[in-house]
């Protein structure tokens, strides 16, 4: 999949901004699916809070806020994530292993497509490759205005730096 056509995708999922709908509290171990046509807004039990986007599905692993903040996401979702000290959050995609302390993100990573993006808002993420790469497995630290392309199918991860009209865009969803 060409650079290009990921990035036009990602402005087309971008300007498909739905209304919030709900407030739903999530638990420890708890999973989540969005099959609304509505993305919906969920609260995760250390306060941070998470806009599914339809056909999303997030899982809170036992624990989380106690002995981890992992997560796992099928989906399309904006996490606006609490800072705590020394506990970063973890979140897993199909190809990526995101680490968090505090900070506001996109993230586009439906299991049945090829491609994967995070997108950078505020604060500062570590993104690496979920799995082992014959290629380069070194992470990418993001700042601010940064995102991540991955195509597992041809083992390609980019960093690049976001346009202000795909910054502005992808902050219009939250």
């Amino acid at each position: 999949m060409k650079l290009s056509y990921l990035i036009g995708l990602a402005l087309v999922v971008a300007a498909c901004n739905g209304g919030r709908k709900g407030n739903i509290a999530l638990g420890e171990g708890s999973q989540y699916m969005n099959n609304s046509g509505d993305s919906h807004e969920v609260k995760l039990p250390d306060g941070s809070r998470v806009v599914l986007r339809p056909g999303t599905q997030l899982s809170v692993a036992k624990g989380f806020g106690k002995d981890n903040r992992d997560l796992e996401l099928d989906g399309e979702a904006i996490f606006n994530v609490v800072g705590s000290a020394g506990r970063p959050m973890v979140l897993r995609t199909r190809n990526l292993e995101i680490t968090v302390l505090g900070t506001l993100f996109h993230v586009d990573a439906f299991q049945k497509n090829a491609g994967e993006q995070v997108d950078l808002l505020e604060g500062k993420l570590r993104v690496k490759k979920s799995y082992h790469s014959d290629t380069d497995n070194e992470p990418e630290v993001l700042d601010s205005g940064d995102m991540v392309m991955i195509n597992r199918d041809i083992d390609l991860m980019e960093k690049e730096k976001m346009s202000p009209a795909e910054l502005e865009k992808v902050k219009a969803m939250k």
